[in-house]
């Protein structure tokens, strides 16, 4: 039976709503939505509140620099990799281990080159080849013969500098001075197995692995509208529109207007040469020193446009004691009859500060509205499902379950993750990650991250 096309008005519907309604409203498969969902590119629609799922591409790329810095390439805050990370077993990109075959490359070329080699920076080879004791490799000047100046050219230089044993920067200048330009891959048809690669990772990896260009690898990719892990890492490039509002209004107000990282547009506006409408830090005057302590912190920081924080310190640096708003009868009559936080704001104060108030006075906090008790029923689905389900099952936060779920003791019935016995252990002593794994019924790679983390050699 032939598929039914896809019309426009369903295309352009995918990713507006969630995958399950979308495919009960048109009459199509989940999986078929799905599949054409991600073939276009077009992300999933996430409801509010429920947390965003990883992918397989993004988990491919933790571990492979700084948390704080792999948080902004993938739009997450550097707890949330850290965590991730922590929980697949990646160890930190700086605490990767070295294995033997990495140690054995070094002093055998530059270190340059072996960094190239095994993707780590110059700095680290550099820093473990003297910590093993292993002398720089000395490069020996020798006459080029002609079939090593016949070589240059062919191929890259990396690849024609490990092929001689010379160094890189002698094969560059070599190439340089016979006047021969770089490298070019040539192009080849694309077979079925190297397709079935692109976008599972790096564009940089799948080049090194198929030898061909990292170009050629973005290019072929792109065409075929596969998504991968470097549509994560690409800039949105700036419109003319956007780039008229800077330094013509604050940088929040422009990360807000165009909805990009406040970072992102204070680093866009000092390439321009653009100096800030409002300058981060404002030199104090006689004027407003002498509101200090006339007022509340809060109050006074909203007068002068300044932060709280900031007038906090710059009191505190002069010594000038504090104003604390007195409690009046009034204030002390609606302690209990609202919500804290709600209080908190309809008095003006902090919400610290409306909690001591109601605890030294032994009163009761009162009922919060949007508070659920837990049913039964509720609890029953506790430990049969992982918890982000439960919370879209019971309409919670996905928090809100791990707590209770957590205050109640409630293990995994099923869990996902099997704790490693001491017996299993033991098998990593003297046996190969591929052994253990057929041993233990576990992945060859979650018994290579196990190894990682424990420090252990094969």
């Amino acid at each position: 039976m032939a598929s039914r096309k896809w019309t426009t008005r369903e295309i352009r519907l995918l990713g507006k709503r969630p995958d399950r309604e979308l495919a009960r409203q048109l009459g199509r498969t989940l999986q078929a939505l799905v599949r054409k969902r991600s073939q276009l590119g077009i992300p999933r629609l996430i409801p509010k509140g429920e947390p965003r799922p990883w992918t397989p591409e993004e988990e491919a790329i933790l571990g492979t620099g700084p948390d704080n810095k792999t948080g902004l390439r993938l739009k997450r805050t550097a707890t949330a990799i850290r965590a991730r990370r922590r929980v697949l077993g990646i160890p930190h990109h700086a605490d990767r281990p070295w294995t033997a075959d990495q140690d054995k490359l070094l002093g055998t070329t530059s270190d340059e080159q072996v960094a190239h080699e095994i993707g780590r920076s110059t700095r680290q080879v550099r820093e473990r080849r003297r910590k093993l004791g292993i002398l720089p490799w000395i490069y020996t000047p020798r006459e080029w013969t002609s079939e090593e100046e016949e070589m240059v050219g062919r191929r890259s230089d990396y690849a024609v500098a490990k092929r001689l044993q010379r160094s890189l920067t002698s094969v560059q200048a070599k190439r340089a001075g016979l006047g021969i330009p770089p490298f070019v891959v040539q192009y080849r048809l694309w077979t079925e197995e190297e397709l079935e690669l692109l976008g599972t990772k790096p564009d940089a990896e799948v080049a090194r692995v198929l030898g061909r260009s990292f170009e050629a690898v973005r290019v072929q990719r792109k065409l075929r509208r596969i998504t991968g892990v470097d549509d994560l890492l690409a800039a949105r490039p700036w419109t003319r529109g956007e780039e008229k509002l800077l330094g013509k209004m604050a940088d929040e107000e422009v990360a807000r207007l165009t909805g990009r990282k406040e970072s992102a547009v204070r680093n866009r506006r000092q390439r321009r040469g653009l100096p800030p409408i409002r300058f981060l830090r404002r030199p104090w005057t006689k004027a407003e020193e002498a509101l200090l302590g006339t007022d509340t912190d809060e109050a006074i920081a909203q007068r002068l446009g300044r932060d709280t924080g900031t007038v906090w310190d710059h009191r505190k640096h002069l010594g000038i004691e504090a104003k604390v708003r007195a409690w009046t009868a009034e204030d002390t009559k609606l302690l209990g009859t609202m919500p804290d936080r709600q209080l908190a704001q309809q008095l003006g104060r902090t919400l610290f500060a409306v909690q001591s108030q109601r605890i030294q006075r032994g009163i009761p906090p009162a009922a919060n509205p949007k508070h659920r008790r837990w049913t039964e029923e509720e609890l029953r689905l506790l430990g049969t499902m992982p918890d982000a389900e439960v919370a879209r099952k019971i309409g919670r936060h996905y928090s809100t379950v791990l707590s209770k779920r957590t205050a109640l003791k409630v293990p995994y019935t099923h869990p996902r993750y099997l704790s490693w016995t001491p017996a299993e252990l033991e098998l990593l002593d003297g046996l190969s990650d591929e052994e253990v794994a057929k041993r233990t019924g576990r992945s060859v790679s979650s018994v290579t991250q196990k190894r990682w983390k424990l420090g252990r050699k094969t």
